[in-house]
């Protein structure tokens, strides 16, 4: 999870199918842990406190074709 909390706050986004992170030299497949991960949970098979953790960085629905990490969000001017 610290993985991915560390791509949206250096992107700002959620991460692509295909994304790496580089961290300490080693790469990362960030990308396609989070896409299988986002099909586990659409398909019933995520357990639903791993669902929780992986929802706290989202504003939202986290299965959205654009999440909107939380913190984001917070910094999002208002109307």
């Amino acid at each position: 999870m610290q993985l991915l909390e560390l791509f949206l706050h250096r992107h700002g986004r959620a991460p692509t199918a295909r994304e790496t992170l580089r961290v300490d030299g080693d790469t990362v497949q960030i990308g396609p842990w989070f896409a299988k991960t986002r099909t586990k949970h659409r398909e019933g098979h995520l357990p639903a406190d791993h669902a929780a953790l992986v929802a706290a960085f989202f504003d939202g629905d986290w299965c959205a074709p654009n999440p909107v990490p939380a913190a984001v969000a917070q910094h999002a001017p208002r109307p």
